[in-house]
């Protein structure tokens, strides 16, 4: 019998037109000037310091006056210095990227040019030139250099920030009442204006996933992310998350500004900013180490426009703002596939996948089942509640579908493996996302959908190696013996390939006295970390370090090898948890973007792999790999060749 509870839940939204302002008019409207007055009282927790004000209007301006067709030219050190608003082609729009980009090249360099110029001592030569330099007013020949060399361009975002009031009435009271509950200020729940346009379906390319906008590692603190479920993806459950973790900021830093500032730049950086400067404002004004930039700086004074933004537009009754949607919340008390829901509950697939938007595409595709103990939300009405008593016994399972892969070996052709398990060329490409020519590669891992027939390893046995293991039952890494391992049959080579998932090297040996443990040793792949190898292993962390001999700051590093212990998993469950980990993100990230083609980037003398991804072509590291299988992240070397793909969002 399922158990039953009602609540609110979020629903799906749709786009809004962009609203197109030219308004070179409105100049005047961002050129601020310092305010002497002293911060808010006390009493508020967001307190909106004097040192901030103009940063707070400028965003203010950017949520409610620009929209996605204006770009505002600013001076990123001083957002009161406000160059030209300039129209463009929709960023919203496809292409718009490739239209707007040499306008913004060409503004900037207008801007750097002029700004050079009278760095040097020169004499405004122009109306145009004397109207930037007053923007500076008294100001030094090294601060117009630095601004030249600084221009930013800031896209608008009224028609976006508008959606997000209107898709965020749906739960922000119910998001308010989490925050209460938690002893929080509710104002929090205005976050994810700045994080997300309160877009449940939001995915960044590093990774970061829903309203709340947590990466994987943050989420797992608080939330259940795997192939199968994807609790980021739920507003409610997210945001109960989110509550935990601000909570958890402002015990660690004791300010409000500082917590929310640590929600974008990490409480640990945010640490070490505090113990250097103490307060908000004296960080704000002069810490500049690690990755605290633009972003990071901006985030408190984003956040007091959203809350005033979205407040006044709440208010605003012409505003169609969308209501909490009530559904049934239903424990399942066995594994259930979709199709299965989907048909007795009368409810189409996009429909259930619309009121369960923490279950992924496996689940809805019939690759794996919703899982046991999932609270599945239904639509509250007499039909659903009378459909509740009527669920066949046959709809239930009591173990999740497998996941089934087999290793490409000479020869083969993505037909053969077809045939070889028994299922449609058709449902193979679909399942490894292979082009239309199914191109496959020796090494690559496939994902076989349905249920395969069983097929005899094609991979050769591992030798094995015998350790003594002494009394305290530690071998001579001194692993503590936990459990008793089986041998394992799988290697994997190390191969990558563009849109499909090839995992590194698995070789494993055995350590032997009267029980047996096994030790295998992997290449680190990117995204990979000890914390989430810990989790597939089942160990603490502390034994995967210990292994290794690493010290405890210790991270891993992308084509690096390590030893891993198999003392609590078979290395079969080991590679299904890390191919589905792999296949996730890159499921999740084509969900998003697409590649609209590649380039060719010659490495540079000082370049790190890091710099390249994050710095130079935003991508991940992952997607780097993929598109350049032989580099090795240890051995960077200049003038070295390397393809990178050109990312657009869907």
């Amino acid at each position: 019998m399922f158990s039953l509870s009602n609540n609110s839940h979020k629903q799906h939204a749709y786009a809004l037109p962009a609203t197109t302002i030219h308004c070179f008019t409105l100049l005047c409207l961002l050129i601020f000037s310092f305010s002497g007055s002293a911060p808010v009282k006390a009493a508020t927790p967001f307190p909106s310091y004097s040192v901030i004000e103009k940063n707070v209007r400028f965003w203010e301006a950017i949520y409610a006056t620009y929209s996605t067709s204006q770009a505002v030219v600013h001076d990123p050190d001083n957002l009161g210095i406000i160059y030209e608003i300039i129209p463009i082609f929709s960023h919203r729009l496809p292409g718009s990227s490739r239209i707007n980009k040499p306008v913004f090249k060409g503004i900037k360099n207008k801007y750097k040019n002029i700004l050079n110029r009278l760095a040097q001592g020169a004499k405004p030569r122009n109306k145009e030139e004397r109207r930037i330099l007053a923007l500076f007013g008294k100001t030094s020949k090294k601060r117009l250099k630095q601004a030249a060399a600084s221009v930013r361009i800031q896209i608008g975002q009224k028609d976006r920030f508008l959606e997000g009031v209107i898709r965020s009435g749906a739960y922000i009271q119910q998001i308010k009442k989490i925050f209460k509950q938690k002893g929080l200020p509710q104002d929090l729940a205005y976050l994810p204006h700045v994080e997300s346009s309160f877009n449940i379906r939001a995915y960044s390319k590093f990774g970061a996933s829903g309203i709340w906008q947590f990466t994987r590692a943050t989420g797992k603190q608080f939330l259940t992310i795997n192939y199968v479920v994807d609790e980021r993806q739920d507003p409610i459950l997210a945001s109960y998350a989110a509550a935990s973790f601000l909570k958890n900021n402002y015990n660690s830093l004791k300010s409000w500004p500082l917590a929310i500032t640590a929600y974008n730049y990490g409480p640990a950086g945010m640490r070490r900013a505090k113990k250097a400067h103490g307060s908000y404002e004296k960080i704000f004004r002069k810490y500049k180490q690690g990755h605290f930039k633009f972003a990071s700086r901006n985030f408190y004074s984003e956040f007091l426009a959203a809350v005033k933004t979205a407040k006044k537009l709440e208010k605003d009754p012409s505003l169609k703002i969308r209501k909490p949607r009530q559904t049934l919340h239903v424990k399942l008390p066995a594994f259930v596939a979709a199709h299965d829901v989907s048909k007795h509950f009368q409810l189409s697939i996009a429909a259930l996948k619309k009121l369960n938007p923490a279950l992924r595409q496996p689940v809805f595709q019939g690759k794996k089942y919703i899982p046991k103990g999932y609270t599945l939300h239904l639509l509250n009405n007499s039909k659903q509640r009378k459909l509740l008593t009527s669920v066949p016994s046959r709809f239930y399972h009591k173990k999740q579908k497998p996941t089934n892969f087999y290793r490409v070996r000479k020869g083969d052709t993505a037909g053969k493996i077809a045939e070889k398990f028994k299922i449609s060329l058709k449902s193979l490409r679909q399942a490894n996302n292979l082009n239309r020519n199914a191109t496959i590669f020796v090494g690559q891992n496939l994902r076989i959908p349905g249920k395969a027939v069983k097929v005899a390893p094609s991979q050769k046995t591992i030798s094995q190696t015998r350790q003594k293991v002494n009394k305290t039952g530690t071998g001579n890494n001194s692993v503590p013996l936990l459990a008793k391992g089986k041998k394992s049959t799988t290697t994997w080579k190390k191969i990558q390939t563009a849109r499909s998932v090839v995992l590194g090297e698995l070789s494993v040996r055995k350590i032997e006295q009267k029980l047996t443990i096994l030790q295998g040793t992997i290449t680190v792949l990117p995204e990979e970390s000890i914390e989430l190898l810990s989790d597939w292993l089942q160990v603490n962390p502390h034994t995967i370090r210990k292994l290794n001999k690493f010290p405890a700051s210790r991270l891993l590093h992308p084509d690096e090898s390590i030893l891993i212990p198999l003392q609590n998993v078979q290395s079969k469950r080991f590679e299904e948890k890390r191919f589905d980990f792999h296949l996730e993100t890159e499921e999740d990230f084509f969900e998003a973007f697409k590649i609209s083609g590649v380039h060719t980037y010659t490495v540079k003398k000082g370049d790190t792999v890091w710099e390249i991804c994050r710095k130079k072509f935003d991508i991940p590291l992952w997607l780097l790999k993929k598109y350049n299988s032989k580099l090795d992240f240890r051995s960077l070397q200049p003038s070295q060749q390397l393809t990178i793909p050109i990312v657009k969002t869907i």
